[in-house]
């Protein structure tokens, strides 16, 4: 079964920081998930790769005997993964999660064009399964949250976003 994978900060500097989007689809499901995220764009692109990866853990019994590849346009993803080759600092807690999880889950991670990577369509080219079964989303947790500590001049609180 293939899963796509996208995120982008929509910044033309790749390694500039802002909210930006992650997103999966599994089209045989009629399953498109999006959500904001901060950070720049490899950091985006791994964040949707993990949240897809959670999503397929959470609802394993959809998933059962069925060989996963995860789908992306990101060349930087699938060569640091697949070639297990160095990462910035930033980057390996993502790559080494899904490291992680490839062992456990046993899927093939692979290229796709741009214009093939279903999970940067628009939302009306995804079509809808009327039999598709109910899913769980609830799949960010600390490792994926990314929380901003704002220290105050005053200092007498600290407001974590």
């Amino acid at each position: 079964m293939k899963c796509y994978f996208y995120g982008s900060n929509l910044l033309p500097d790749k390694l500039a920081r802002n909210r930006g989007l992650i997103s999966f689809a599994i089209p045989d499901y009629g399953v498109l998930f999006r959500s904001q995220y901060e950070g720049n764009r490899y950091e985006c692109e791994y964040a949707a790769a993990i949240a897809l990866i959670r999503f397929v853990q959470l609802n394993q019994e959809h998933f059962q005997g069925k060989a996963l590849k995860l789908a992306t346009d990101s060349p930087i993803v699938v060569y640091q993964v697949n070639n297990r080759i160095a990462t910035t600092k930033t980057l390996q807690r993502f790559r080494d999660l899904i490291f992680f999880y490839k062992r456990k889950l046993n899927f093939e991670l692979v290229w796709v064009p741009a214009s093939m990577n279903r999970a940067s369509t628009p939302v009306a080219e995804i079509g809808t399964n009327p039999q598709s079964p109910k899913f769980n989303y609830d799949i960010f947790d600390e490792s994926t949250k990314r929380k901003i500590i704002h220290k105050p001049q005053n200092k007498s609180h600290i407001k974590v976003a």
